[in-house]
């Protein structure tokens, strides 16, 4: 692991898929400056991706004038993602719970579900101007592996 943390990388996109490539090389960036163990660095990217397409679709409902916002916050112990979206702000309790019987056999609402087990905190901050996701995930001893 690199002595220079903390360090941080941003990077900000029309709210289109197809910027999905550039936010996926900034979460790959960081996943490799952190020296995450293996199964740290698939719950990241599977985690962060999750939010930014909640962001891209949910958010800002794919419109290119609205951007999304991602900032990634690397310590020697943890990483904390920020994903912001410029939507209407969005209440995760709203959210119908995908473990609800009705509710298996939908094709998407898992999102935030996936977020919640790969990350150690998520915390939605909704707003006027969008909503601000924050997760941490905390890094296990090199010595142990991070899932049982």
């Amino acid at each position: 692991m690199p002595d220079s943390l903390p360090q941080v990388l941003m990077h900000s996109a029309p709210s289109l898929y197809e910027h999905l490539d550039a936010f996926a090389q900034v979460v790959e960036s960081a996943i490799r400056i952190s020296g995450a163990s293996e199964d740290e660095q698939v719950d990241l990217m599977v985690a962060v991706m999750e939010a930014l397409n909640n962001a891209i679709d949910h958010g800002n409902g794919e419109d290119a004038s609205k951007k999304v916002h991602l900032k990634i916050d690397i310590h020697p112990a943890f990483i904390t993602v920020w994903v912001q979206d410029e939507g209407r702000g969005f209440d995760p309790n709203a959210a119908p719970d995908p473990l609800a019987p009705e509710n298996l056999m939908n094709n998407s609402g898992r999102g935030l579900l996936m977020m919640r087990a790969f990350m150690d905190e998520v915390d939605f901050m909704p707003s006027q101007k969008g909503t601000l996701v924050k997760m941490i995930k905390y890094f296990s001893s090199k010595s142990s592996p991070s899932h049982c």
